[in-house]
């Protein structure tokens, strides 16, 4: 609901914008219509009889944002009909025009391939993974390669396709899952590498779905997702995402990349949208969540006022004046538009088309619109053949780990269409406004925006050990109190990273963490998953159980126990000697075969076990909480 009040608003603030210009010869009066619940199963059928009802009583052109599922309803009526369609959707047909058509639907949202590829070719990438709704896809993708080729034909680029859930709910399963067959692909492709491969190769996901609620929702997945110790590089290929979408993000060790072409702190909307609570006595609740659909909803109120216009000052000002009577449109002389003459009980009509559609199509294709006129989302035009939006601009923000900080490094770059990069791109590092009204779990107050740990351990020499104190020296607080191995690395960190502080406690029971019966987790494991240690800092054994409830860092440290004896001297051969330890002597052959059967191995067995074990697992591990598995449990 809260979306559709932010369009409704969008729209509103387009009328009273569009109705204070002095130029034009008319003012725009937006109406609304409550639609009935409509099943699944009969909605388009429903769509279409609702749109053609509309038409009985009559409208000059459409204004819709369309979807996957309608949008061949609005093609059809618009097509046959000769009834423009202004759309605030990108577009989604492959209709180009020849010299005797002319587009009937014009999409204010521009296409991103050509950002895409434009970008692309900037990080040199020559693999990609899109991710994507699997409906626009192939549109998509033939679009970016016909635009690569004619723009560098020898550029190469390899495609790895992936279909998002359709369920919104499944998005952080499908990420998590996504995450572990990447990491999974990386160690078969460096266990068959004749060559040791140390750094992993980035990999550079495109992600491509429709909307903004699925855009934000696949946003909110990915934040809370398992990246599985893998370099990732995420780019939202539509004008959905804004840096307040992002703070999940600031101390991330992801790179995010997004593209914007609504800027909702821009002084001359936030002047207007002060203007528009002025007259409507309501304003924008949350002017962050506003969908950028919605910005171009209100540009396309502004489109089609302009294009009404120009058709007036092309074919006479009267060129409507008998096209609508008392509220009723009149079209060729007839009441109203009948998508089905046989309908109208009052007179026998043949199929007629709009009489102005065409004229009114023309002047859209002639609609020069920028920021001066009142457009949110900058300049707009049309291309002439296919109805999609042309010369756009719009600007890049990515988002980067920093190196010797946590806070991470903003980017931003200008793109044009048919220009590319322009230079002069900035780069800095991202400050963050310190809020007194709260203090949140991580955040120095007295240091706003210092990161602060909590880092759990256990007491186990040489890696944490109390310090000892002489008689007569003050009591030591805090860090203080310890020393060891793991003591230094987090100084070391500490003395690196800048911003990074910590505060080390105890295990309860010194305990490293095991399985409880009801699920639960005690020891530093616990403490990691009930959010009260950040980290944990310890010689811990990697078992696969605690492996699905966190996730390991690489080994600072690794220790091994070593096994030595003295070398037996040299003894007269006797076939029952292996008995004498145990006073068996007197056994019979089949008796010593029977022992010497059973018992020697599995006792060898459960030595070398117990051994295997402490040499293979035990080691200085830095952890991190994750979720758990549930897929693999």
């Amino acid at each position: 609901m809260q979306i559709i009040a932010f369009f409704s608003q969008m729209l509103r603030l387009a009328e009273m914008t569009f109705n204070a210009l002095s130029d034009v010869d008319f003012d725009v009066l937006l109406g609304t219509r409550d639609l009935p619940p409509m099943e699944m199963a009969t909605m388009m059928w429903n769509l279409n009889r609702i749109i053609c009802d509309e038409m009985k009583l009559g409208y000059m052109l459409m204004l819709a944002g369309t979807n996957f599922k309608n949008y061949g309803i609005y093609e059809d009526i618009a097509n046959h009909m000769k009834m423009p369609l202004i759309d605030w959707e990108p577009s989604k047909s492959d209709y180009i025009a020849n010299s005797s058509n002319v587009p009937m639907i014009f999409s204010v949202a521009p296409s991103a391939e050509q950002l895409l590829v434009d970008y692309i070719q900037y990080k040199s990438w020559r693999d990609i993974v899109y991710i994507h709704d699997g409906k626009n896809a192939d549109r998509t993708l033939r679009t970016m390669f016909s635009y690569l080729h004619k723009k560098c034909p020898k550029y190469q680029l390899f495609v790895d396709n992936y279909v998002a859930p359709p369920d919104e709910e499944m998005f952080k399963e499908f990420l998590n899952e996504f995450h572990r067959r990447i990491s999974t692909q990386h160690t078969l492709r460096s266990n068959d590498s004749s060559e040791e491969i140390d750094e992993p190769t980035p990999v550079n996901v495109i992600v491509d779905l429709e909307g903004s609620y699925r855009t934000r929702a696949f946003l909110r997945a990915l934040e809370e997702s398992v990246l599985v110790k893998k370099e990732y590089h995420y780019v939202f290929s539509n004008f959905e995402v804004d840096e307040s979408d992002l703070t999940g993000f600031h101390f991330s060790l992801i790179n995010i990349t997004i593209f914007r072409i609504f800027d909702k702190n821009n002084k001359k909307f936030l002047r207007t949208r002060a203007e528009f609570h002025d007259v409507y006595r309501g304003g924008f609740s949350n002017t962050d969540s506003i969908p950028t659909a919605a910005a171009f909803a209100h540009d396309a109120i502004l489109v089609a006022g302009k294009a009404l216009q120009i058709a007036m000052d092309e074919h006479g000002k009267g060129i409507f004046d008998k096209s609508f009577v008392r509220h009723q449109l009149f079209n060729r002389g007839k009441k109203g538009l009948y998508c089905r003459p046989h309908e109208d009980q009052t007179e026998t009509r043949q199929f007629e088309s709009f009489e102005h559609g065409l004229k009114i199509a023309e002047a859209i294709k002639k609609v020069v619109l920028t920021e001066q006129d009142g457009t949110l989302t900058g300049r707009i035009q049309f291309d002439k053949a296919t109805g999609r939006r042309t010369n756009f601009s719009a600007e890049i923000v990515e988002i980067k780990p920093g190196v010797n900080s946590l806070n991470s490094i903003w980017e931003r770059f200008q793109w044009a269409q048919d220009e590319g990069f322009l230079l002069g791109g900035e780069r800095y590092v991202q400050e963050r406004k310190k809020d007194s009204s709260q203090t949140r779990k991580g955040i120095l107050p007295s240091k706003p925006w210092k990161l602060r740990f909590n880092v759990v351990t256990v007491l186990v020499k040489p890696f944490v050990m109390l310090k000892r104190r002489n008689p007569g020296e003050p009591e030591l607080e805090g860090n203080d109190r310890f020393e060891g191995y793991c003591i230094d690395l987090l100084n070391l960190l500490a003395k690196n990273i800048t911003g990074f502080e910590y505060d080390v406690f105890i295990s309860d029971g010194n305990k490293y963490g095991s399985r409880q019966a009801d699920g639960s987790w005690d020891g530093m494991i616990g403490y990691l998953l009930n959010e009260t240690a950040d980290v944990a800092v310890a010689p811990l054994t990697i078992t696969q159980e605690r492996e699905r409830a966190v996730d390991f860092s690489k080994p600072f440290m690794t220790t091994g126990i070593s096994i030595m004896i003295k070398k037996p001297e040299k003894q007269e051969f006797n076939i029952f000697s292996f008995m004498e330890p145990l006073g068996m002597t007197s056994l019979e052959p089949q008796g010593c075969a029977s022992c010497f059967g059973f018992r020697i191995p599995v006792s060898v067995t459960f030595l070398f076990a117990r051994i295997s074990k402490k040499l293979v697992y035990s080691g200085f591990r830095f952890l991190e909480k994750v979720i758990p598995d549930i897929s693999a449990r």
